[in-house]
């Protein structure tokens, strides 16, 4: 798997936008709902990795269980993972996206999930 990849599943998903948020770092790019951001990866980074949103019940079993999952960085490690792309399981990986996405979707106000998520 690879950016390629991720980036392919992110924007499949519902009222999924690709941004470059943050002006000194370019390489940046992050996958969003609105404003807010579910998935972001340094483009520029070798070996990639991407940051996912997580539940943070779970977070803890998934570090334990798989070697290419790691505590947030530079996120709430309560809240984030790193994902290690290249020794990712891909259908673990894309459903870590998907579970992302669905959280950041929950925590959007009522109005702006309506705007939204209305598919």
């Amino acid at each position: 798997m690879d950016l390629d990849d991720i980036d392919s599943i992110c924007q499949g998903l519902p009222s999924v936008t690709v941004r470059y948020p943050f002006e000194t770092s370019p390489d940046l790019r992050a996958w969003c709902i609105g404003k807010r951001m579910f998935a972001w990866c340094a483009t520029a980074q070798k070996p990639p990795a991407v940051q996912l949103k997580a539940d943070p019940d779970l977070i803890p079993t998934l570090i334990r269980n798989y070697t290419w999952i790691q505590p947030g960085y530079h996120m709430n490690k309560r809240h984030w993972i790193t994902v290690l792309v290249a020794q990712a399981e891909p259908m673990i990986l894309a459903g870590l996206l998907e579970d992302s996405h669905a959280l950041i979707a929950a925590s959007l106000p009522k109005a702006e999930r309506a705007r939204f998520l209305s598919d």
